[in-house]
């Protein structure tokens, strides 16, 4: 069995599973979208967990993904949720490292972690210039990642962890068996899953995927941002725009292009 992209085939509807009910940061997402304006544009944007909530208020936007299954699972629900909400929306198959869409936005985001599937320096720089090249002269380019908890990554690296979820529609169960590894020195995280799926006892279908994610810590990040034309406006601690702190799991940057 050939191992497959985290998301494509049943690992793009998993992960639709998986999130369906996580919206930590939607409100906050929905709040800067109202005090920016209009054009959006969502870099990583999936099968639309943030983008048609957005959409469906009423907002422009454009979202811009490497994965054909995402997008093709994000134009389905944008299909459901009707004219209304799909009016408002573009949807871009292509690298979030480089990317050509002609036009200016007002607010840019990096949700979620996107930035951690640069593996590399190169690539988090150019997926910065290219929010740069396509950020208006009073927008803002937001950036979310986890901060990473290095006594638990140490504690639970190579620890296979087995969870299961129900179908919500033909209410089979989704077994994912999933084990992280961490290397330090190259700052890259290694994921293994293997996701199988049961009516009964019966196996209908499995999946592998074998995955790699970047270890940032915030202050790279920003040094990175700085590097790539843009200055932090603000710092906060989550989705509840804290301040942040020594216990803070999580770091929002809202940045602006350096003049």
């Amino acid at each position: 069995m050939d191992a497959l992209s985290q998301y494509e085939g049943f690992f793009a509807e998993f992960y639709d599973i998986l999130h369906s009910s996580y919206d930590a940061d939607l409100q906050m997402y929905l709040g800067l979208a109202r005090e920016y304006g209009d054009p959006l544009l969502e870099l990583g944007c999936g099968t639309g967990r943030l983008l048609i909530p957005l959409a469906a208020a009423g907002h422009e936007i454009t979202g811009v993904d490497l994965s054909r299954d995402m997008l093709a699972r994000c134009q389905e629900k944008l299909d459901i949720e009707g004219e209304a909400a799909r009016r408002h929306v573009t949807l871009v198959q292509a690298d979030i490292r480089r990317f050509e869409l002609g036009r200016k936005f007002n607010l840019i985001m990096a949700a979620c972690n996107t930035i951690l599937h640069c593996t590399a320096t190169p690539d988090l720089l150019a997926v910065f210039a290219k929010a740069r090249e396509h950020l208006a002269d009073d927008g803002v380019f937001v950036v979310d990642f986890c901060i990473p908890n290095v006594k638990a990554m140490i504690e639970s690296s190579g620890e296979e962890e087995v969870f299961e979820v129900i179908h919500p529609v033909r209410g089979t169960r989704i077994v994912d068996t999933y084990k992280a590894s961490f290397d330090f020195t190259r700052q890259i995280e290694t994921i293994h899953t293997h996701l199988q799926e049961w009516d009964e006892r019966s196996l209908i279908r499995s999946a592998r995927s074998h995955t790699e994610r970047g270890i940032y810590f915030p202050r790279e990040v920003a040094l990175a941002l700085r590097y790539s034309g843009l200055t932090i406006a603000k710092t906060w601690k989550g989705y509840r725009r804290g301040p942040l702190v020594e216990t803070s799991q999580d770091i929002v940057y809202i940045c602006r292009s350096a003049l």
